[in-house]
């Protein structure tokens, strides 16, 4: 007895060998059939296996990050949890944290392809070879399981190459959440990259027609003077649809000569507007209209608007019948004109001149262009188009309005001789009526 005491005590005192050595800390790899499967010691000693890596690499990196959490105090106990419940449970409560066309975005892709709730859905992906993550436990889920998922919807032709990206940031959103639960202790979607193809660099922009300066002119000649400045907006400032829709008189700085953009407007299902869950969405009545905060924080900025483009919005202001109504372009009964009947307006006007059919994302690269031609660098074509920037460091170097802004805008502006024609066609001197914020 005396002896097994000693060797109790041994095994359990602060300075032994055996608690130097400790668990967890080891762990091997080896071939399963065409697979590669992983098995270490969890801290409290238990063994755990892994499998379904497809390369001996991505086991040993699997293996070490495991190990790495464990020895760092950081490991978490993998929960066996349904992915679909998983993601089901996140966008019930993340209608308070996203905007609701990225929510329907996000609900779209869970229900199509990555969770489908219907068993017609989950046979036709089953048929397809697509994994069913859905159904998958979410501590099964690794790195190589994904990057199948993944492979395996970017060779849908359906399925643009923009759209998997997007899927792919949904799945870190949702795996980083499941970090922050201590569902799981590393995110198998982390810093995953689409493969490159050939065409890979103009998939995103593929579908989007780029007008020539001329195609604009043509276009601008063929509206109704708000939709005249609707398309002179949009080409001098290169500001999404939305935001140009969005604007009220107050965001224009007369004064200064800037444009604001403070929100954007945006048709959404009415079943969205439910519950009033989501944050910072204005309802315009009883319609499918909203107004929402912009997309993201660089996305609320503020744009040079040379002289001319300024001429033309006070005569437009000058000109509205509902002068008492906010927005800067109104319809017939002074409402903002509807996002999704905008483009039949100006495809009829395209078609009567003779240009082809191009919208308003296809002016901002147009803009774009202009820009670097005028001689402005990419950083600064990036804050005026409100592109979000990971280049942090830079943004030391810039001001909301500078002599260089005012210099760039008026030479996106000559582009476009369409302004200066429209206002000699009206008046050869100054306008009527003085309009100052």
């Amino acid at each position: 007895m005396e002896i097994e005491a000693m060797q109790a005590a041994e095994q359990t005192a602060p300075g032994s060998r055996r608690r130097t050595r400790r668990r967890g800390q080891g762990g091997s790899i080896f071939r399963r059939g065409t697979n590669w499967t992983l098995v270490y010691r969890t801290p409290d000693g238990r063994q755990k296996w892994e499998g379904g890596y497809r390369t001996k690499e991505e086991a040993q990196k699997r293996l070490g990050a495991v190990l790495g959490t464990i020895r760092e105090n950081r490991y978490v106990e993998p929960k066996d949890i349904r992915f679909r419940d998983f993601c089901d449970d996140w966008m019930k409560k993340s209608k308070a944290i996203l905007k609701p066309k990225t929510w329907a975005s996000y609900q779209s892709a869970l229900n199509r392809w990555i969770a489908p709730n219907s068993d017609e859905r989950r046979t036709e992906l089953a048929k397809a070879r697509i994994p069913l993550l859905g159904e998958w436990s979410i501590c099964d889920i690794n790195r190589s399981t994904v990057k199948n998922f993944v492979d395996q919807l970017l060779a849908r032709p359906e399925l643009s190459r923009k759209f998997v990206k997007n899927v792919v940031i949904l799945l870190h959103r949702l795996f980083e959440e499941a970090i922050d639960r201590e569902y799981l202790s590393a995110n198998p979607a982390r810093k995953l990259r689409l493969p490159m193809s050939d065409s890979s660099d103009l998939s995103d922009s593929r579908d989007v027609i780029v007008p020539t300066p001329e195609e604009v002119v043509k276009t601008f000649a063929e509206l109704a003077p708000t939709y005249q400045g609707l398309l002179a907006t949009s080409a001098i400032t290169g500001a999404r649809r939305g935001e140009l829709l969005g604007l009220k008189w107050e965001d224009i700085d007369w004064l200064n000569s800037m444009i604001q953009i403070r929100r954007t407007l945006q048709r959404l299902p009415k079943a969205l507007f439910e519950g009033g869950l989501f944050r910072g969405v204005d309802r315009l009545s009883d319609t499918g209209l909203a107004l929402v905060s912009p997309k993201s924080k660089r996305a609320r900025r503020t744009i040079e608007m040379p002289p001319k483009l300024s001429d033309l919005l006070k005569a437009l202001r000058a000109d509205q019948k509902y002068r008492e109504n906010s927005f800067v372009f109104q319809n017939e009964i002074g409402q903002p004109l509807d996002p999704d009947g905008v483009y039949d307006v100006i495809h009829a006007a395209q078609d009567k001149a003779g240009a082809r059919r191009f919208g308003l994302h296809g002016l901002r690269h147009l803009y774009s262009s202009l820009l670097v031609a005028s001689g402005a660098d990419v950083k600064f074509a990036q804050e005026r188009l409100g592109h979000a920037s990971a280049m942090t460091t830079l943004n030391i170097y810039t001001h909301a309005m500078t002599e260089h802004g005012r210099e760039y805008a008026a030479a996106v502006e000559a582009a476009f001789p369409f302004v200066s024609n429209l206002l000699a066609e009206r008046q050869s001197g100054e306008l009527s009526e003085e309009v100052v914020n």
